[in-house]
């Protein structure tokens, strides 16, 4: 590739890039002349975009832990981003472009292991004006006739409408050609060194495999499995829901529902899906949490890779602390186009004002 002039090069492996152009795309064009995505060539982005494309979406860590209030808020705003993307990325080619949103909300279950720290977490949501709500145990069977609340203290939910979700490919190919439309212009191809790009900026949003350009960012791929299973009774509105004391976490999908287990593991080559977990963790702690789903049965599963962050689990935004032209955008741990929208602003913001 040859030497741009104000060239910006992400090198793109999750719904990060494309968001993070089409913000670029809209700054004045004597600040950004030429930029370019450049896509994994291999076959193995194809197998982590498994998990991504198909996924039960992303638990809301933040939501436990009080000092993230803040990543809630950018996903408050996301999610406003997200439901008006019929007007924000249309293009001459899909001018009626969607998400498919799913608005059923989240639903998270704290025994009381967990709950100190949630109620401390929602002092600063209160504070942020975040709309979520908290409901005893004991008045959630009032609300969700199909849930066992033994060994529960306490739960948070949003009923809002604006939260539940998407699917990540429809959201991602809306970003990706609002982004071409735009200017952008997307090419394939693998890059063994970051010292081997050159360009004036670079964006490197390669997801699990960072630390192969990047040694020193702390990211790793990490597998996790996901379950789909059908039960003879269907709850369409049922939220997204995890269960804190297990770690197991589910959704309707059509006429069936998605469970993720909660075993993840570093060092996989492989992405056959951890079936033992199914009758070992996932089962057990869905007949316990929800009686009906006793009656459930096993109709497939896949594994896939989260690009996860191994000190925190949390992303890694921003400059790097070597390279002066090096930006950074990884580790979401799963959370990467739940939080996309936000992310690409703060980085354009950041490249192109300081």
């Amino acid at each position: 590739m040859t030497e741009p002039i104000n060239a910006i090069l992400a090198i793109a492996e999750n719904g990060t890039a494309p968001n993070f152009l089409q913000s670029l795309s809209n700054c004045s064009t004597e600040m950004i002349r030429f930029f370019v995505v450049l896509e994994r060539s291999s076959l193995d982005s194809i197998f982590f975009l498994l998990l991504d494309i198909l996924s039960v979406k992303n638990k809301q860590l933040e939501e436990i832990i009080g000092n993230f209030s803040i990543i809630s808020i950018v996903n408050f705003n996301n999610a406003f981003f997200i439901s008006d993307i019929s007007n924000t990325l249309k293009t001459k080619n899909n001018p009626n472009p969607t998400a498919s949103l799913v608005p059923n909300g989240y639903l998270l279950l704290f025994g009381p292991e967990h709950a100190q720290e949630q109620y401390e977490a929602l002092k600063n949501h209160k504070a942020c004006d975040a709309g979520t709500k908290n409901i005893p145990a004991s008045k959630l069977k009032e609300i969700f006739g199909w849930i066992n609340p033994e060994g529960l203290e306490t739960a948070t939910y949003t009923d809002s409408k604006i939260e539940g979700w998407i699917d990540p490919h429809m959201f991602h190919n809306a970003l990706k050609n609002k982004a071409i439309e735009l200017g952008a212009t997307f090419e394939k191809g693998d890059v063994k060194k970051i010292t081997d790009i050159k360009a004036k900026t670079i964006v490197s949003a390669a997801g699990c495999w960072t630390k192969e350009l990047l040694d020193d960012i702390p990211v790793a791929p990490q597998k996790h499995t996901v379950f789909r299973v059908k039960c003879p009774k269907h709850y369409p509105e049922m939220p997204l829901t995890g269960d804190l004391p297990s770690g197991v976490y589910w959704r309707p999908e059509g006429k069936e529902y998605l469970a993720g287990s909660p075993n993840s593991k570093f060092d996989c080559p492989d992405l056959e899906p951890e079936w033992d977990d199914f009758e070992s963790l996932v089962w057990p702690a869905l007949a316990n949490r929800v009686p009906e789903f006793e009656k459930l049965k096993l109709t497939g599963g896949w594994a896939g890779y989260y690009d996860c962050n191994v000190l925190d689990n949390n992303a890694i935004v921003g400059k790097h602390p070597k390279y002066e032209n090096v930006f950074l955008a990884t580790g979401f741990t799963g959370r990467g186009l739940m939080q996309s929208p936000g992310i690409g602003r703060g980085l354009t913001e950041l490249i192109t004002t300081g």
